[in-house]
């Protein structure tokens, strides 16, 4: 079917902004990292819009304010802060959960969403190891129950489902469609509805067909709930890869997660994290955040100003990721990094980054005794005598386990097709073109790698700029420690291997002797 260009009725162009003016917006997964760029951004570029009703859990004695307060929150938001003071005042959160039915919403906060024309699903667990009958009823169930909320707002214009590029992994090539089902979606759910966590445990191999994981499986379920409502509703699918730290707005580098490359980063650069299981060559497919944002906005924008009538079903499928050329290489990530970690080091250092990475099993398992586990021990013995909390052994199972879980994508590579993706920022004009299209350039995505390292720095280890040079003394000691316990060790050794040779030498001279 072919696409129309986004006008209005009357053929006039309909900005971005023009289309959420006066929208009232509804969204899960508000509080999550995407959610919250997708917030900033929509505020900050779309300042007429309306109300923005933010899907969150309950917690007891924390009023509405508190907890838009406790979203905006962080440096984040500071900028829409100063241009539009009132606008976080749009803010509505209504009080749900997505593991349960109706998302947990009363009727009173259903009939409130009655004024609601765009819908961002957003919400999903991201955690690879959930249980089965937790992801299904995170991602699955929370995907029927909004789509059923949808069918009853009389002034729908777009429901734009957030779904991932790794839905189906099997397919190496991705295209911008749907593929077909792996699981029955309403038999996955009814399993998950009537069984408990130990009978899904058992059968999760073979109910996912040995998925990687039960993330990707249950993502690709909740598309299949997405094509049998493609008829009913006006939906669209957006897919977007590894999100990473923002590239340009509102801060440059700005992350809240671990996920991806900045937990890589972050291990790294404390020095927990010495070795690792990859194939350097390979790529890891990563999107800007405010990039994938400002896509998703223009999804619902697309969607929402075509005509409302087509022939057939329409579900839109959009891939958000980068081209190969623009993905990151591990080798060159591990380069970046490494040359970040002594120039720019944390303050929080448990010792001197280093180490690398292998596709050898055997140097691996190797590594990770020797310079993961047995320190481990060690720090965690210390802190048993002196009488504080060990720690390094907890930290250190959680990245076994978290290398274990990517270990599946580290070793594959995926292309994406993005021309519909791409097309988004095609249709833009006057205004819009600056403010929401994007443009990545080899130079600019060099630059990324260093804004990356610096966003873990000011934004997960809360270190500010202003701490770069008590961080390099600090380096530099544990550097001099760290060369002063190696020659100590090696002239240990020396001492042993010279020692147990006398002491050989005096052993023959006694045989001898007593012939």
């Amino acid at each position: 079917m072919s696409e129309k260009k986004n006008t209005s009725d009357d053929g006039d162009y309909v900005s971005v902004p023009q289309f959420y003016a006066g929208t009232d917006v509804f969204l899960t997964g508000g509080t999550g990292f995407m959610g919250k760029v997708l917030i900033e951004k929509l505020l900050r570029s779309c300042p007429d819009v309306g109300h923005i009703f933010v899907l969150m859990r309950c917690k007891q004695g924390k009023s509405p304010e508190a907890r838009v307060k406790d979203l905006t929150d962080n440096p984040f938001f500071e900028t829409l802060k100063k241009q539009n003071p009132t606008a976080l005042a749009k803010l509505v959160p209504m009080f749900g959960d997505c593991m349960q039915l109706r998302l947990g919403m009363s009727d009173e906060d259903i009939r409130q969403l009655q004024s609601v024309s765009v819908v961002f699903h957003l919400a999903a667990s991201v955690r690879f190891n959930d249980p089965l009958k937790d992801a299904i009823l995170t991602n699955v169930l929370s995907t029927r129950e909004i789509f059923e909320i949808c069918k009853g707002l009389p002034s729908l214009k777009a429901v734009v489902h957030v779904s991932t590029a790794y839905s189906n992994p099997e397919q190496l090539h991705v295209e911008e469609r749907l593929y077909s089902p792996k699981a029955d979606w309403k038999k996955m759910l009814e399993c998950a509805l009537q069984f408990d966590h130990q009978v899904l445990n058992i059968l999760t191999d073979k109910i996912t067909n040995s998925a990687p994981n039960t993330y990707t499986f249950t993502k690709g379920l909740a598309e299949q709930v997405c094509k049998d409502y493609q008829s009913q509703l006006p939906l669209v699918i957006f897919r977007p890869s590894v999100v990473v730290n923002t590239i340009d707005e509102p801060l440059v580098g700005w992350i809240d997660n671990l996920n991806g490359p900045s937990g890589m980063l972050l291990g790294a650069g404390t020095g927990i994290v010495r070795t690792d299981l990859m194939p350097l060559e390979n790529r890891a497919n990563t999107i800007p955040a405010d990039i994938s944002i400002k896509a998703l906005l223009l999804a619902a924008w697309q969607r929402g100003t075509k005509e409302h009538t087509f022939r057939g079903d329409y579900l839109p499928v959009y891939n958000s990721a980068a081209e190969y050329e623009h993905s990151w290489q591990y080798k060159k990530m591990l380069d970046c990094g490494k040359a970040n970690m002594t120039r720019l080091s944390f303050t929080k250092l448990l010792w001197v980054p280093g180490g690398s990475a292998t596709t050898w099993r055997l140097k691996y398992y190797v590594m990770v005794l020797l310079a993961h586990i047995l320190p481990a021990l060690l720090v965690d013995a210390l802190c048993l005598i002196s009488g504080k909390k060990p720690f390094l052994m907890k930290i250190q199972r959680k990245v076994f386990l978290a290398q274990a879980s990517l270990r599946y994508f580290v070793y594959n590579q995926w292309i994406f097709e993005t021309k519909r993706f791409r097309s988004l920022r095609d249709e833009l004009q006057g205004d819009d073109v600056k403010t929401f299209s994007w443009h990545l350039s080899e130079e600019k995505i060099d630059q990324f790698y260093f804004e990356c390292w610096m966003g873990v720095r000011r934004y997960l280890l809360n270190d500010p700029d202003e701490t770069i040079p008590k961080a390099a003394k600090k380096m530099n000691r544990l550097i001099l420690i760290d060369r002063v316990l190696k020659v100590g060790f090696a002239l240990l050794v020396l001492y042993l291997v010279w020692h147990s040779s006398i002491l050989h030498h005096l052993e023959m001279q006694l045989v001898r002797h007593s012939r």
